[in-house]
């Protein structure tokens, strides 16, 4: 075993954190993608309700001292 060991197992640990730091990465991006679509969509929907269902023509009540 030894030093030769040491090496078998840094590079099998190599072999496999690599990729899955790869992996991580792309879902992670992935996952962000999706989120900012839906933060959009999410906008998108709230300005579609306010023009469609509030009145801007109402005026706020004005309150006297």
């Amino acid at each position: 075993p030894g030093v030769s060991g040491a090496l078998i197992t840094t590079v099998t640990a190599l072999c496999v954190a690599i990729p899955a730091m790869f992996g991580y990465n792309f879902l992670v991006t992935s996952i962000r993608g999706v989120i900012v679509e839906m933060d959009n969509f999410a906008a998108e929907l709230a300005s579609e309700f306010e023009h469609k269902y509030v009145d801007h023509n109402v005026r706020a009540p004005e309150f006297r001292r």
